[in-house]
């Protein structure tokens, strides 16, 4: 990038936030219609962003903070907390042709069947106790996978971390570099972490679902600022009011969570990676944390992407210290828009050093 374009993205991203500050700090009485950014901002977001959705995305959360949605090419994006709640209830999922494409299609879980008895059969299966009684075999899997890293002395690893996974859980595997990535960054945080598993070592041998309080933070932190699943697709069938919000027929809707878990009038320090948010008191400033959905349509994997992971993350940092690796990319992501997922945009690198035990 030239140093004239770079001169002119700043200018476009300042004469955006001195707009978006502006109309928010105006006392305007909500209208009750759907805002959508007229073609000086659209040119403006072009030029401070260029072909980064996401990013644009996640600044008109703010631009348009009072008005708790926007439209933006035909797709309504809610991040108001009593809207997203409306929307995620009332409103039928989105995207149901999404795994048209999917090895999952004509499955039973990917089926087009939808009736509320498979549902609950299929949750059965997947509810929390049925994971918890499995979680010494993940916890074993996790095991070899890192006796076969010490035997093949391998001093790099790469991002196959699908490898963890009984099922192949997006989340799960999409958050482990992610997750590794900023530990690089915070090798002291990623030294507490390990401590905490040394000291529960023996209990987590015992027991796998044994409590692991710092380690649970970190996860949700990393979930909170940088969400696998970015967004919620909701359709209405018929026209609907959310709140004062008339949504025509058909309205493409979109709970962006991406925007909502960053937005700094829901967090405190909301772009800041702060470990042990959820340790403290700060975590109940914002009821607005849904890196799993919401409502009757919440991830039906959540309780075993959520072992997956902590026993994943323990079980490596007892066996391994990360760091960086020449090699190592900066961390930035692309998103799978048709199946709502990010992922980093190239295989993350790390050096591993094995953690002697007495």
């Amino acid at each position: 990038m030239t140093t004239f374009h770079r001169l002119a993205s700043s200018v476009c991203l300042f004469c955006l936030k001195v707009i978006g500050y502006i109309s928010n700090t105006m006392p305007l009485p909500k209208s009750g219609s759907i805002p959508s950014p007229c073609w000086a901002v659209r040119y403006m977001l072009q030029k401070a962003f260029g072909n980064d959705k996401l990013s644009k995305l996640e600044f008109l959360t703010q631009f348009y903070h009072n008005d708790g949605l926007f439209c933006l090419d035909n797709k309504i994006y809610i991040f108001d907390q009593k809207l997203a709640q409306a929307a995620i209830n009332k409103l039928e999922k989105g995207a149901e042709h999404y795994l048209n494409d999917s090895p999952l299609k004509d499955t039973f879980l990917g089926s087009s069947q939808k009736s509320p008895e498979t549902r609950r059969a299929v949750a059965s299966l997947f509810r929390k106790t049925s994971i918890e009684e499995r979680a010494s075999w993940i916890f074993e899997d996790t095991k070899r996978i890192c006796s076969k890293i010490r035997l093949k002395s391998l001093k790099s690893a790469k991002d196959n971390m699908k490898l963890f996974l009984m099922a192949g859980t997006e989340t799960t595997a999409s958050s482990i570099p992610v997750i590794f990535s900023l530990l690089n960054d915070f090798p002291d945080i990623q030294q507490e972490l390990r401590d905490e598993v040394e000291n529960r070592w023996t209990e987590i041998l015992t027991e796998p679902t044994t409590s692991l309080p710092k380690i649970e933070s970190m996860m949700k932190e990393v979930l909170r600022l940088y969400p696998i699943a970015p967004f919620i697709s909701r359709q209405n069938n018929v026209p609907v009011n959310l709140g004062n919000i008339y949504l025509d027929q058909h309205s493409d809707v979109i709970i962006f969570t991406w925007g909502i878990h960053r937005s700094p009038y829901h967090w405190k320090d909301s772009k800041v990676f702060k470990p042990f948010r959820f340790l403290g008191m700060e975590s109940l400033q914002s009821n607005m944390y849904i890196p799993f959905g919401a409502g009757s349509r919440v991830c039906i994997g959540q309780h075993l992407a959520w072992i997956e992971l902590r026993l994943v993350i323990a079980n490596l940092l007892h066996e391994f210290r990360f760091s960086k690796n020449p090699a190592t990319s900066d961390l930035k992501f692309v998103v799978d828009w048709v199946h709502a997922v990010v992922h980093p945009d190239k295989d993350m690198i790390f050096s591993l050093e094995n953690v002697e035990h007495d």
